[in-house]
């Protein structure tokens, strides 16, 4: 099965693309291991890559007028999202980790991994080593998640690039999701993780860019093929 790769002007339009298409390109997974296992099915991509132009407008999927269909995240969603999930790293009672202890991780030679990545992207923007990590080998034995079963992150890296763009250059983001909820999880991360590119490019003084999305664990999950199917029109064969 190849991968499937995508052009999209937003984060709803490469939502809707995928939603639309996971029918005809994917194939029905039985759940070993992560969230629902034994309890779910997963239809997942072999793999995709996904280059979104204008990836600051158009985040919130929109329903169709008259539709019953909830929107898969809102705005407020998305803010709250970037503000205590990816900038603020301090973990809750029962967290191991989430997002913003890793990209606000401190250095062993000062500052955070965010602020010495936005500190070499403002001194030397054509870089090519701007990466926050997310991922690291520990999070095999030490990730572990409320139902205590194994939950590492689903996010792994973001790569941060400055591009020509014009007289200008402009900052894109690369992220890489090991595994990803496509129906509710993708408006959202990639929201926040939008909110935190136009962050980290006022602070570097770079045009706001484009952003690239990878994952080979791109999915829904069974619960949610009768609402994808319904808003997508595509019905079972």
């Amino acid at each position: 099965m190849l991968p499937f790769f995508l052009n999209a002007k937003t984060i709803s339009d490469a939502w809707f693309q995928l939603i639309y298409n996971i029918f005809d390109n994917s194939y029905e997974q039985k759940i070993q291991k992560g969230s629902f296992e034994k309890e779910q099915y997963r239809l997942q991509y072999s793999g995709i890559a996904v280059f979104i132009e204008h990836p600051g407008e158009d985040m919130i999927p929109v329903m169709p007028p008259g539709s019953t269909i909830p929107a898969p995240t809102t705005k407020e969603y998305i803010e709250d999202y970037f503000a205590n999930y990816l900038m603020d790293p301090q973990l809750a009672e029962n967290e191991t980790y989430k997002y913003a202890s890793r990209i606000h991780q401190p250095m062993p030679k000062g500052g955070t991994q965010l602020e010495r990545v936005m500190q070499m992207l403002k001194e030397t923007p054509l870089t090519n080593q701007a990466i926050v990590e997310i991922g690291s080998p520990e999070d095999h034995d030490i990730c572990i998640g409320n139902d205590g079963k194994l939950d590492p992150p689903c996010l792994r890296l973001l790569d941060f690039k400055a591009i020509p763009a014009g007289n200008d250059l402009a900052l894109t983001v690369t992220c890489y999701f090991r595994s990803w909820d496509l129906w509710a999880g993708f408006p959202t991360n990639l929201g926040g993780i939008e909110l935190l590119k136009q962050y980290v490019a006022g602070e570097a003084g770079l045009k706001n860019g484009p952003m690239f999305v990878y994952s080979a664990g791109a999915h829904i999950y069974g619960y949610q093929e009768d609402i994808a199917r319904l808003r997508t029109l595509k019905p079972k064969k």
